[in-house]
């Protein structure tokens, strides 16, 4: 049953991933309306063109971080108040998790438990590393190494700064040790996920591959979390945390891999541009400018 849910899931994510793309281009095409509109705008626009795709990638960004920031600094400061809303509901998820467990439940949440937990985790950032590196795309190993390791040490910091207790391990169907906010597995797997996402995005020739590859992010991501509520691990409120604090630290290496990658490309095609100038420049004026010359009338 859950397996089902799971495809139905990813589907679900994949059309909603697929049909953004026209809302995409809708609103660019409405803020060109709008440059187009304002002579001034126009104008530093024009004189600044080659920038303006990383000045977006940098909005895009910092709107997303101050997003997931603030979605994780209130769930963190509810926890650190053990506001009695936030106890009614962690407490009122996980007792409903622990009666309605079944054995084909169990395996389903088991399998995606092993798969986000650091073991899983290793064997497939290590396999698509090794892929990486044989294709010679060593900047895109480095930006996963960053992201992964990064990632890691700040989730080990968050749990020792708030030093959670988990739920009671008599109710556990896994054995977990160390704290419980936020869940290292949900914020590993969002981690991990994100950035494999954003790097099949890329790699993809078409948009619906594209989709497809953030639809599986995702719907790993959801399954990897809900697994820790289930076997009982978790609250509810430290997956939640553990996604948010995930997706705050892949967007920020994201946008700064990207804005690096983009003004790289333009520094690179500005010395072609001022290498290719003195040669055009020695081969004198154009064959057209001559011709138009000599018949002029003297």
């Amino acid at each position: 049953m859950l397996w089902t849910a799971f495809f139905i899931t990813f589907l679900i994510f994949w059309a909603i991933a697929y049909a953004a793309m026209p809302a995409v281009r809708f609103v660019g095409h409405g803020l060109a309306r709008l440059t187009a509109r304002s002579s001034r705008v126009q104008k530093f626009v024009t004189a600044r063109k080659d920038y303006v795709p990383v000045a977006g990638i940098i909005l895009i960004g910092a709107v997303l971080g101050v997003w997931t920031g603030d979605g994780f600094i209130d769930m963190a400061e509810r926890v650190r108040a053990d506001t009695p809303r936030l106890r009614q509901i962690d407490t009122g998820v996980h007792d409903w998790a622990v009666s309605h467990r079944e054995p084909g439940d169990t395996l389903f949440f088991v399998v995606m438990s092993v798969i986000g937990g650091p073991g899983g985790l290793a064997v497939i950032v290590g396999v698509i590393g090794i892929a990486l590196a044989m294709l010679k795309r060593w900047r895109w190993v480095a930006y996963l190494a960053v992201t992964v390791v990064g990632g890691g040490l700040l989730n080990l910091e968050l749990k020792r700064y708030f030093a959670r207790a988990r739920p009671a391990v008599a109710e556990m169907l896994r054995r977990a040790h160390g704290y419980s906010f936020p869940s290292g597995h949900a914020m590993g797997s969002a981690v991990v996920f994100a950035a494999l996402a954003y790097l099949a995005y890329r790699a993809a020739k078409s948009w619906s591959a594209a989709a497809a590859a953030i639809a599986a992010g995702a719907t790993l991501i959801v399954s990897v979390a809900l697994s820790r509520v289930y076997l009982g691990v978790h609250w509810v409120s430290d997956v939640a945390a553990g996604i948010t604090a995930g997706l705050l630290w892949v967007t920020s290496t994201t946008v700064a891999y990207e804005t690096a990658r983009r003004i790289r490309h333009l520094r690179s095609l500005r010395a072609k541009r001022l290498q290719s100038a003195p040669a055009a420049a020695s081969r004198g004026p154009a064959p057209s400018a001559r011709s138009s010359s000599d018949s002029a009338p003297r």
